[in-house]
């Protein structure tokens, strides 16, 4: 696909559930020096931060300050061909096939200096390494976790971040059990040799116990982003345990937070947030992990066939589906986990 007048097409969401697909022009003659032009080849969804500004759960879209206020250009990640690079642009051609969190567009411009921008690795499939997204998200819970080989970890919501999450501590070393309401993540779960437990189950409690040797998790991950599940999840953390926020809380709830707190203090519970947006985008010195560093990891994962991502995309959609991929996302959450759009 070729650059032709610098026209591309874009995903914009005009307002609560409403997103279409638009014609847009590129100014090809206000390249910055570190920034590059990227053809697009696919880029992915986010299930959680990007369906929480369409419908409308993030309070941020009303607000005109806000970074995702409507009219809103979503975007998590993409790979595409580089089409133009500026002066400053370093380790970066013409032609190579770039990872980065682009904008859902045909064409865009990205500076490769204050965002992550990295060639994809040979012998990687395209779509593959895309899930690196969502796999670095995962990664962030056990970076910031005390986690050591044979602890008992349980991550609560198995969609595609939840998955790695799961594939990522028993990496390292640790013994996972997952949850969901939905059966066929716990399946797909399962099929990877990791041990699920139905929440809905009336001995759900029970069957934690003797999974975790009778003392319950050392460590819980609440992969959803839910503060219900947080507040669960302090309930079903052993003493001296960690519980993981990795999801991002967003929908409110109001309880009694008394006998929560009571619990961390009198039981030494730690909660721990996980926001990836606080490692830096490159290797840096002073910080041990990157965006950088932690993408390079999980790519060589999968090259190894360790880290399994192929079941996690389920559908492949033209830009013209973008809304189906949307109300997919939301309401039929047994068949969507992972969505890429393909602008070839």
């Amino acid at each position: 696909m070729g650059v032709i007048g610098l026209r591309g097409r874009r995903v914009v969401v005009k307002g609560k559930r409403q997103v279409e697909l638009e014609e847009f022009e590129l100014d090809e003659s206000e390249l910055g020096g570190h920034e590059v032009i990227v053809e697009n080849k696919y880029t992915m969804i986010s299930p959680g931060t990007e369906l929480s500004i369409y419908t409308g759960l993030d309070p941020g879209v009303y607000d005109p300050k806000s970074w995702c206020h409507y009219p809103f250009h979503p975007g998590y990640a993409g790979i595409g061909r580089v089409a133009k690079v500026g002066d400053e642009v370093e380790g970066l051609k013409v032609g190579d096939m770039v990872y980065g969190f682009f904008n859902h567009a045909s064409i865009c411009k990205y500076d490769a200096e204050r965002r992550l921008c990295l060639p994809v690795p040979s012998g990687l499939d395209e779509k593959e390494a895309l899930v690196a997204r969502f796999a670095t998200i995962g990664l962030t819970a056990v970076r910031v976790s005390s986690v050591e080989p044979g602890d008992h970890v349980l991550i609560i919501g198995l969609g595609i971040i939840g998955n790695l999450t799961a594939q990522l501590f028993r990496e390292a070393g640790a013994f996972v059990v997952g949850t969901d309401l939905i059966a066929k993540r716990r399946e797909l779960l399962e099929d990877l040799g990791i041990e699920t437990l139905d929440p809905l189950d009336p001995c759900f409690n029970k069957r934690l116990l003797e999974v975790t040797d009778g003392l319950g998790p050392r460590i819980v991950v609440d992969a959803v982003g839910d503060s219900r599940v947080v507040a669960n999840a302090i309930n079903l953390v052993r003493r001296s345990g960690e519980v993981i926020i990795l999801g991002t809380p967003r929908a409110s709830f109001v309880t009694d937070i008394t006998p929560i707190f009571r619990r961390v203090h009198l039981d030494w519970i730690t909660i721990k947030g996980a926001l990836e947006w606080c490692f830096p985008q490159y290797d840096i010195m002073g910080s041990r992990h990157s965006y950088e560093s932690n993408t390079k990891y999980v790519w060589k994962l999968m090259k190894w066939g360790r880290l399994k991502v192929r079941r996690l995309i389920t559908h492949v959609l033209k830009p013209e589906r973008f809304k189906d991929a949307y109300e997919g996302l939301l309401n039929k959450k047994d068949e969507y986990l992972g969505v890429i759009i393909d602008w070839t």
